[in-house]
């Protein structure tokens, strides 16, 4: 049987936490998008909604790129690096330079679907009142939840369009973000675990995986020069969680590209 494994990550600056975020909605939306229930279409919009929200306070485009940029930047040092695969590395940074580019060629706001759309914009501004979505307040959202769900889902991917290259890039980013790190086993000995991080790498992400059967999750504290690892247990989610007075073995990755 296949044990299951919890991983808890930590982001070490302001655009990588952005990403997250990011990825975490459009995980969301994808998975709830794609059901049949009015239920999920309803959760589905809720999450666009806040997608547009957040799409709204930061450019996350101008974000990515300068990501993309970075990482280029990087992997382009490693080339004159003896023992590095210089095929799979061309060929990685030609992906990235491909999604760079696509990026640039897309014109417009990322909002630009849901801009003046009156029905998104009702949805979004009752939405933000508890309760603001009941059917007296949004008739017209209560009809739409009872249209064939194939019809619900062909307008949530209407407005989720142009986020579609956007959400790839986060995917790539992350992926190449995450595999830079090097998992190992550590034990956080009475709960806890500290460790120095060195000011020569450009860390970007703490990951922190543990085993369901510990029944514990970590709180990560992270610096510029060191981070903790703070074990706590949940208990029965009525008291405040309490600190782990055991040992507990996790494995630890710190990502850096």
């Amino acid at each position: 049987m296949t044990e299951s494994i919890l991983t808890f990550e930590q982001p070490l600056h302001e655009r990588v936490r952005l990403l997250l975020r990011m990825e975490t909605l459009i995980d969301r939306f994808r998975q709830t998008s794609l059901e049949g229930r009015d239920y999920d279409h309803h959760h589905a919009l809720m999450v666009l909604v806040d997608i547009y929200s957040l799409a709204g306070r930061v450019d996350v485009k101008r974000e990515l790129m300068g990501e993309i940029e970075r990482q280029i930047a990087n992997l382009n040092r490693l080339s004159t690096q003896s023992g590095v695969d210089q095929e799979r590395l061309t060929l990685t940074m030609q992906g990235q330079r491909r999604l760079l580019g696509r990026l640039e060629d897309q014109v417009g706001a990322l909002d630009q679907r849901i801009k003046g759309n009156e029905f998104f914009t009702s949805i979004r501004q009752r939405t933000a009142l508890p309760g603001g979505a009941c059917d007296f307040d949004l008739p017209i959202y209560h009809y739409w939840l009872s249209q064939p769900a194939a019809a619900r889902e062909e307008l949530l991917l209407e407005w989720f369009q142009p986020l579609e290259t956007v959400a790839e890039a986060i995917t790539q980013v992350l992926t190449f973000m995450r595999a830079a790190g090097h998992p190992h086993q550590v034990i956080g000995h009475d709960g806890y675990y500290e460790q120095s991080l060195d000011t020569n790498y450009a860390w970007q992400l703490i990951r922190v995986s543990v085993t369901a059967d510990l029944q514990c999750y970590p709180e990560i504290s992270a610096g510029r020069q060191r981070f903790t690892v703070r074990f706590l247990d949940p208990g029965d989610f009525h008291d405040r969680p309490r600190i782990v007075g055991r040992d507990i073995p996790f494995q630890l990755s710190c990502c850096a590209i």
